[in-house]
């Protein structure tokens, strides 16, 4: 089997584990040559594991995949970022992301509209506390301290922080469609892909929304990184791999948010169905078609999912690093099975 050429991958922290247990994968995860990992936020933290995570490597690199970012004030934000980039000595990237309406508003009981812009104030404030107030964007050189919204209005005139450990920590923004892609471009350090793109959606937004951000920052593609989380199910059982794609992709095209999504790919009539099954308690895997999973999660063999990542990566390609997570699938032979084969692409 041919195997992807990858040096920088990503691993994802599992979350809701002791620390004993969280502190066993992060070592784990570098030991094994992975750049950095992931904490998610889902029903938990995103930070607290990579604090345990930083006490016991030294070269693993350190991100939340993804904060929320309208659950908390950009200020709690950039002072926990802060708190972990000096806790990692400076090992620590801050993944952002808007995620979806219904889980701001319901369970958070906090304010969503407009995401887009919404997210793009928040990324400033953020900056401003974490350089220290020695820059703003557009404005080097600047001390300012106070920041004008439409979303978000803060003053920090008189807060005395401590000193960063870096002028500019890392901020990332994942995104799923066109809108956010080039917000990560226009003030972020870097993009996620979202874990249900597909390979022909990543090269369209690295190369149409995401550039045409960095255009309007004045940066070039070097200056920033793309991180691309893929869901990939390599399987000797081509049917098999299908039917394991089938779950994930259930759940994220049931999320009524994401139409537009799957409607620009040819999938609307799917996904209005599985929404409409999940808003009635009837969500299945089975209401997925073959040719939907294999459009937004690369199936197959082994060396066909080698063969389909190859040349993502490096020169030539649209990412830096690759995250690769298998489907969920509800055996854990067969979880454990996914993730060995995951490996083997890079072995």
């Amino acid at each position: 089997m041919r195997r992807v050429t990858a040096p920088r991958r990503w691993a994802v922290l599992a979350p809701h584990r002791p620390a004993s247990g969280i502190a066993a994968q992060a070592r784990a995860a570098e030991d094994a040559g992975f750049e950095g990992c992931f904490s998610v936020q889902l029903h938990s933290s995103p930070f607290v594991p990579l604090g345990v995570a930083s006490a016991v490597t030294s070269r693993l690199s350190l991100a939340t995949g993804i904060a929320l970012t309208f659950t908390r004030s950009p200020f709690e934000t950039a002072i926990e970022a802060l708190d972990l980039d000096r806790a990692s000595e400076g090992r620590f990237t801050l993944g952002l992301g808007a995620s979806v309406r219904t889980w701001h508003t319901g369970a958070h009981g906090v304010a969503y509209d407009p995401p887009v812009a919404r997210l793009a104030e928040a990324i400033q404030v953020i900056r401003m506390v974490t350089t220290g107030f020695a820059a703003t964007p557009g404005r080097p050189g600047t001390a300012e301290r106070r920041f004008d919204g439409r979303h978000y209005q803060v003053d920090f005139s008189g807060l005395e922080l401590r000193a960063p450990l870096r002028h500019r920590l890392p901020i990332w923004v994942a995104a799923l469609r066109s809108p956010l892609c080039q917000v990560a471009g226009r003030w972020a350090d870097g993009l996620l892909g979202h874990p249900s793109w597909s390979i022909p959606w990543a090269r369209q937004q690295v190369e149409g929304p995401f550039a045409q951000g960095l255009a309007e920052s004045g940066r070039e593609r070097d200056d920033v990184d793309v991180n691309l989380w893929l869901t990939v199910a390599p399987n000797p059982d081509r049917a098999q791999a299908v039917q394991d794609a089938k779950r994930h992709v259930a759940f994220y095209a049931s999320i009524s948010q994401y139409f537009p999504y799957y409607e620009g790919q040819g999938f609307g009539a799917e996904a209005r169905a599985l929404a409409e099954a999940a808003a009635a308690g009837r969500l299945s895997p089975a209401l997925v078609s073959d040719d939907m999973a294999r459009a937004f999660v690369v199936c197959g063999t082994p060396g066909e999912v080698s063969s389909a990542l190859r040349g993502l990566v490096g020169p030539g390609g649209v990412a830096d690093s690759l995250t690769l997570r298998p489907p969920p699938v509800p055996d854990r032979e067969a979880a454990a099975a996914y993730e060995a084969r995951i490996a083997e692409l890079f072995a």
